[in-house]
């Protein structure tokens, strides 16, 4: 996830532009931690937006499925 990611993800929960701002300068300053900003999101007020995305992003619930065909089949 990029920081224009973020930042659109925050726009388009309407986030107030002084709020984003400051999560802004916070993810310049220590980089893109997404619970730490689920957190200052709370604190300020809102519902966490990107709680769900670590659990989606995992790679631990992927199935490789062979898509080649075999003289067997």
């Amino acid at each position: 996830m990029k920081i224009d990611d973020i930042l659109f993800e925050l726009e388009s929960n309407y986030i107030d532009e002084k709020d984003i701002k400051t999560i802004k300068k916070y993810i310049n300053e220590h980089g893109i931690r997404l619970a730490e900003i689920d957190r200052i999101l709370e604190d300020m007020g809102y519902d966490a937006i990107f709680d769900d995305y670590e659990a989606i992003s995992s790679n631990a619930s992927v199935q490789k499925i062979n898509s080649k065909k075999h003289l067997s089949d």
